[in-house]
């Protein structure tokens, strides 16, 4: 039994790696930022970690206009590099999250109404094949390359540069946002989520806006959930009309949004993160309408119970959240005008805006973790359950929020998944990372649902 990592520095050292790898028929993983959300997501328990760590440089080309970020940064670095330029790129709104991984797998962020997921502001990915060829992939290079890793996770080669396209600030001397997060007590409930998805709704009146809504359980600060709304706008304009929504709700209870650059924000926002915990996440869809949030919401609650009965947090450490946010047109419409993704969402959004449901849940130990996950999947089978009977349910699954338990790879659809495939045979004919990747998602081999 084979247990090792290897850290790599340049794309030719991952080409020897790889090489030797696949002679050897040896497993291995792929470790970006590392911030992979279930066991195995990003390593292999027998085999080789294919560690990105020492590949987390950020350049500026101000003649391209493209930053140059390697898979192993994290974004809170990429914005501090950025910065003095003016400029950022689509990036995870928390900082501690990798760029490999998130990139690969989607990518939302503050800026994806008003230029798409992260991947969709790839203009050129380096990656290295499983025979060890160093390629480019883009709109003329590999294109069909190009457009098959934007979404497709660990599943074609390992990237090791992401080139995207740069994003200027409203004022560029002032590389600043405004936002923070609003609170509102567990009663005003029901009137924050029709303030959500009626900002979903009019998203495209303000896509330089954008929101996550949250109930958290943290039995160390409060008794019960406690709903906060994670509120921004790019443009550094304080309290936007698109807000309005939520400063109406009644109750509000504290209120920290400012105007302070992504570095400040990022650093603040950490759902589900905390280092050394145990985190189980769960995640769906469904077309917008607030009566799917607030059956998630009133299941919450339940929820809370049943992990504490299985896991108490004095002792198990628990911390639970649910987390909702606007999946657009207008976030779909510009991955389309970037070339495309593989992600699958846009056949849901062509007909009406939804919204992403995660479930996360944290405990110290891997004990309590095998109790509170079927506790999990139970709920995200009600909701899905709830919101299919109104006929909501989007048969969708978010790459980057998913459990490993869940067939996010057969959610995008069969018309996406054999393009992957067909990617995947001739970029990989030998099959190296569908049967010795032993980390993350996989293309599904039979595929039997309904492209809808």
């Amino acid at each position: 039994m084979v247990h090792g990592s290897t850290k790599l520095i340049r794309s030719e050292d991952v080409s020897v790696v790889i090489k030797t790898l696949a002679k050897h028929q040896c497993h291995f993983g792929i470790r970006g930022g590392g911030h992979g959300q279930f066991p195995l997501a990003s390593s292999v328990e027998s085999g080789v970690t294919i560690n990105f760590g020492n590949m987390n440089s950020t350049t500026w080309n101000p003649e391209t206009k493209l930053a140059s970020v390697q898979p192993g940064s994290h974004w809170q670095a990429v914005y501090e590099t950025l910065a003095p330029f003016g400029i950022v790129v689509a990036g995870a709104r928390v900082a501690e999250v990798g760029v490999g991984g998130y990139l690969t797998g989607g990518g939302l962020s503050f800026h994806q109404s008003s230029h798409g997921m992260g991947c969709d502001n790839v203009a050129n990915f380096e990656v290295v094949l499983a025979s060890g060829e160093i390629v480019n992939a883009n709109a003329s290079s590999n294109p069909d390359l190009w457009k098959a890793l934007k979404g497709s996770s660990g599943n074609l080669g390992l990237v090791t540069c992401f080139d995207m396209y740069s994003i200027e600030y409203a004022d560029q001397t002032k590389p600043v946002v405004w936002g923070g997060t609003v609170r509102f007590p567990e009663s005003s409930g029901r009137e924050i989520a029709d303030a959500m998805i009626d900002f979903t709704d009019n998203i495209h009146k303000d896509e330089n806006s954008s929101t996550i809504l949250a109930w958290a359980y943290d039995p160390e600060r409060s008794t019960g959930p406690v709903i906060s709304a994670a509120i921004f706008n790019t443009e550094a304009r304080v309290k936007p009309a698109a807000f309005d929504g939520f400063y109406s709700v009644d109750g509000m209870s504290s209120d920290n949004t400012r105007v302070a650059t992504l570095t400040e924000h990022t650093a603040d926002l950490g759902f589900g993160l905390d280092a050394g915990y145990h985190d189980v996440w769960y995640t769906g869809a469904f077309q917008s309408d607030a009566r799917p949030v607030k059956f998630a919401a009133d299941r919450f609650a339940k929820l809370i119970q049943e992990l504490e009965q299985v896991a108490p947090s004095p002792v198990s450490g628990l911390t639970t959240s649910l987390l909702f946010q606007p999946l657009s047109k207008s976030m779909t419409d510009k991955g389309i005008r970037n070339g495309g993704n593989v992600v699958g969402l846009d056949r849901f959004t062509a007909r009406a805006n939804g919204v992403l449901v995660l479930l996360i849940a944290a405990v110290k130990d891997a004990e309590p973790e095998k109790l509170i996950e079927p506790k999990l999947a139970k709920f995200m089978d009600d909701v899905d359950a709830d919101s299919a009977a109104l006929r909501l349910k989007w048969e969708w699954r978010y790459l980057n929020y998913a459990s490993g338990m869940q067939d996010v790879v057969a959610s995008y659809g069969t018309k996406v998944i054999s393009k992957i495939r067909a990617v995947a045979n001739k970029y990989d004919p030998q099959g190296v990372f569908q049967n010795l990747r032993a980390s993350g998602f996989k293309i599904p081999r039979d595929i039997t649902k309904d492209e809808l």
